[in-house]
């Protein structure tokens, strides 16, 4: 295609999606809009969906084919769109054609998926490799249980430019290994899995730094064997129907993760009935634990449980950052409850997610108690939580709604400096009751203490002057073991 027959071809598709009347209007008035440089221009344009980028075509003589040299390109197809699927994807093929750069910075698409349009898909990633695409995010959304993913085609998985990565209901099946040596970030959502494949990341991807399998399935393990990758994240594990039927052998259940450079790692949402193994974690400094298990909830299960949990923590006994979510504290509880002492820990940095609860409160002493030497510890909680069935949980052994429980506790945060709280909950009479005796143990037994943050403000949420004022009195009606304590409430989440 000549010069002039693309400059013609680009005017007819900007007219075609707002009309010539706008255009004329547009070409009779001076605009300060064109006297900007392109770099500038396009850098404004990198920020919006290419539909809107396509749009800005109205505003000015120069923008009208300037959308054309945009190097970041973003196509999302809301599920609430009127706009019809196929057309959605004919808009991409079009913008694609007219698409000038010889390199591209970003490709994202996200849309319905359907077989129907392996072809277009496949076309896409052809132009990803052609334009040098640096990061690429391919969200083909599905709806469970409706057709097989997508599968990468072969041409992607030698590619030098790419450094990061997402894909969602995408399928990784290399003929021939995989080489992203540019690669630093890869995400997989809904992504069928298989040791191999695991292996080929690894090795063909010497500067991955973070890797992230998110409702993935298909491995019975997840071995990171990389100099590189520093952060794993393994969030949810789907569950296939032909594992319903599986045994009641804990050892088919087991999903080991072995991470010999790992520092950060993340387990989180639902494992069904999953059961998290580490092994060679020597290099965690930071662990995340804010998952759940499904099973029947009989007496074996709970005790399956309370091992695996035991056995997490005594892996993670090195690590200086630790995070731990309800449906562990509520197994904790359980524990504590027959008498069971958590591990030494060495965690200077503490986050719970609780709003501690009658089914996370014990569970949550055993393990302040266990962390001796916690400097800055976190509570916070969006509301959601894992139910746990609590049973076997002896009540009776627990003064759970006591005034006293957190005070009559063995001696605990003598070398906390900065308890932080997050979130409007504290402010609630049911919560109001159950946080003050243990802030009040907090500024008893601190005393190194130098701050207590507490942040009720999010998303507009504000509180009442009399809630503000109830809280406020409360907490100067303590004692305190540390002069130098000071409590601040901060607007800032």
């Amino acid at each position: 295609m000549s010069h002039s027959e693309s400059e013609i071809g680009e005017t007819a598709y900007v007219d075609q999606c707002y009309g010539t009347n706008k255009r004329r209007k547009m070409d009779n008035k001076p605009d300060r809009l064109s006297a900007l440089p392109d770099h500038l221009l396009l850098h404004i344009l990198s920020s919006f969906e290419m539909k809107d980028v396509i749009r800005t075509g109205v505003l000015s003589k120069r923008w009208r084919l300037l959308w054309t040299s945009a190097h970041n390109l973003c196509f999302i197809h809301s599920p609430e769109s009127n706009r019809d699927v196929t057309k959605f994807i004919k808009s991409i093929d079009d913008t694609l054609i007219l698409s000038k750069p010889s390199k591209l910075n970003e490709f994202v698409v996200e849309f319905f998926y359907s077989n129907q349009f392996v072809d277009h898909v496949n076309r896409w990633m052809i132009f990803v490799k052609i334009k040098s695409v640096e990061v690429v995010d391919l969200n083909l959304l599905r709806r469970r249980g409706l057709e097989e993913g997508y599968s990468l085609p072969q041409l992607m998985y030698s590619n030098v430019c790419l450094r990061k990565i997402k894909l969602s209901n995408c399928n990784l099946v290399p003929k021939e290994g995989i080489y992203w040596p540019a690669l630093r970030v890869l995400a997989l959502w809904y992504a069928k899995l298989s040791l191999e494949v695991v292996d080929a990341i690894c090795s063909g991807c010497p500067g991955l730094e973070s890797l992230k399998f998110c409702i993935s399935f298909g491995v019975p393990a997840f071995h990171i064997n990389s100099d590189s990758v520093k952060k794993l994240v393994i969030r949810e594990y789907w569950q296939q129907e032909h594992e319903d039927n599986d045994g009641d052998d804990d050892a088919d259940k087991e999903l080991t993760i072995w991470a010999r450079n790992v520092t950060s790692l993340e387990i989180s949402a639902c494992l069904y009935k999953k059961i998290p193994v580490l092994q060679n974690v020597q290099a965690l400094v930071h662990a995340k634990l804010y998952f759940g298990r499904e099973h029947e909830d009989d007496e074996s299960d709970v005790r399956t449980d309370q091992k695996m949990l035991k056995d997490l923590l005594v892996s993670l006994g090195h690590v200086e950052k630790l995070s731990i979510g309800p449906w562990c504290l509520q197994v904790l509880t359980i524990l504590e409850s027959r008498n069971w002492r958590c591990p030494l820990m060495k965690c200077k940095y503490l986050t719970l997610h609780t709003r501690l609860g009658e089914l996370e409160r014990p569970g949550s002493a055993i393990l302040l108690q266990s962390c001796p030497q916690v400097e800055i510890l976190i509570i916070s909680s969006d509301g959601s939580t894992f139910e746990h069935n609590n049973s076997g949980f002896n009540e009776d052994s627990n003064d759970l709604t006591g005034e006293n429980y957190w005070i009559s506790r063995p001696c605990w945060g003598q070398h906390l400096k900065t308890l932080r709280i997050y979130g409007t909950w504290i402010y609630e009479s049911c919560y109001f009751e159950q946080i003050m005796p243990f802030l009040e143990a907090v500024l008893k037994n601190g005393i190194v203490l130098e701050k207590i943050i507490l942040t009720p403000f999010k998303d507009g949420i504000s509180i009442y002057p009399m809630q503000h004022a109830r809280v406020t009195q409360k907490l100067l009606s303590f004692p305190r073991s540390s002069e130098d304590v000071v409590i601040v409430f901060s607007s800032f989440y």
